[in-house]
């Protein structure tokens, strides 16, 4: 789940909803015109399932420490790896070449965490084991698919981490306009043509816009999901959450993605 604060409400956004936003993301880009996407189809898959392992998690949604509905970034180590892993079989049973991009990505993002925090020994210990296994599941996959005839050049060290940096990117930015407010910032190494990687800049556009520069899309985009605004927090438990959210109406939320100006 992702807790949208704005100035005047909480808003709270299923994960498959930010992925559907990723999914159309990758759909328009085009890089500056000179990007080659010949696994549109499976990279599209990938940025538009990447959280399907959510779904089940969010039935059941909880209270943080401060009383505020929890994100995904407030979710113990366990459930986390439980969520992961249906999410990779669950784009794996689609494609199997989107389910090794939702894997890479899995790891990578782990293989951040223990480079910049300072979890405690036995939390290391157990994301280890819990890269050792997805890396072996991925070297393995690597390697069944390296005599596909569609497949076979997109397993290359290259074309994929062009491929995985670009789901990447897609996450992020979709992550980046439904969290909050877009501030202005930039974003490293992102694919725009066949060799050929920029700086982006990334700027806010209204209370629910975003801006980029060079702009990678093939048009502005209007993207709509469907959430849920809430009032009552901090909650006492995970009940009134709950009720609470039973009563809460879906409405539309609309974003907005431009080139800069």
């Amino acid at each position: 789940m992702i807790r949208r604060e704005e100035s005047d409400s909480v808003w709270l956004i299923h994960q498959a909803a930010h992925a559907f936003i990723s999914g159309q993301i990758a759909g328009h880009w085009i890089g500056q015109g000179a990007l080659t996407l010949s696994l549109r189809e499976e990279l599209v898959a990938a940025a538009a399932y990447h959280d399907a392992g959510w779904a089940r998690a969010e039935r059941h949604p909880r209270i943080n420490s401060q009383g505020l509905p929890r994100t995904f970034t407030e979710m113990d180590l366990d459930e986390h790896f439980t969520i992961w892993t249906d999410s990779i079989e669950s784009v794996f049973a689609q494609n199997r070449y989107a389910g090794l991009l939702t894997s890479l990505h899995c790891s990578d993002l782990y293989q951040k965490r223990l480079r910049f925090l300072a979890d405690p020994p036995p939390v290391r210990a157990r994301i280890h084991d819990f890269l050792d296994e997805r890396q072996a599941w991925e070297k393995n996959l690597i390697g069944l698919l390296k005599s596909h005839p569609r497949y076979a050049l997109a397993v290359e060290d290259a074309a994929l981490a062009c491929n995985l940096r670009l789901l990447q990117v897609w996450d992020y930015l979709s992550l980046l306009i439904c969290m909050r407010p877009v501030h202005e910032q930039t974003l490293e190494d992102v694919p725009v043509g066949d060799n050929q990687r920029v700086l982006l800049r990334i700027a806010g556009s209204g209370p629910r816009g975003m801006t980029l520069d060079p702009f990678p899309l093939d048009q502005p985009l209007t993207l709509w999901i469907d959430a849920r605004q809430i009032a009552g927090a901090p909650f006492e438990n995970d009940e009134a959450l709950r009720r609470t959210l039973d009563g809460a109406p879906y409405k539309p939320l609309v974003f907005e993605i431009g080139p800069a100006h």
